[in-house]
């Protein structure tokens, strides 16, 4: 059976400084994954035009963004939004990221999962 890295017992044991190390109890990270299906039909120049708006957007967010693009037919933009520099990904940024891409006329749907540990997420 895998372990917990949060289980209580687990934390109990921890000092601060090794729950910064390990990313667990008050230092946990959280993040969301998704999936933006693009419109079929565009043409390369607009989907390069789309993902820097959205790396944009996300920088602007404060986070990061790591996933991938295919450019197959329709389009898909996958990936995780995570944390850097100390902004922390809470429910209303992943909200705020996800209507940002629904409103974008060159997305044709987008499924978003619910925020999850980045570190020791299955």
């Amino acid at each position: 059976m895998p372990r917990n890295p949060q289980s209580k017992q687990r934390l109990k044991r921890l000092s601060p400084r090794q729950q910064k190390k390990l990313r667990v109890g008050a230092f946990t990270e959280m993040g969301f994954a998704f999936e933006a299906a693009l419109k079929d039909g565009l043409v390369p120049a607009a989907e390069d035009a789309f993902l820097d708006a959205w790396l944009n957007e996300v920088d602007t967010q404060g986070v990061s963004f790591g996933g991938s693009f295919d450019a197959g037919s329709p389009s898909i933009l996958n990936g995780m939004v995570f944390p850097v520099s100390g902004v922390k990904v809470d429910a209303d940024l992943r909200e705020t990221l996800i209507a940002w891409l629904a409103q974008r006329a060159e997305v044709a749907s987008v499924t978003a999962g619910e925020l999850s540990d980045v570190w020791h997420g299955e």
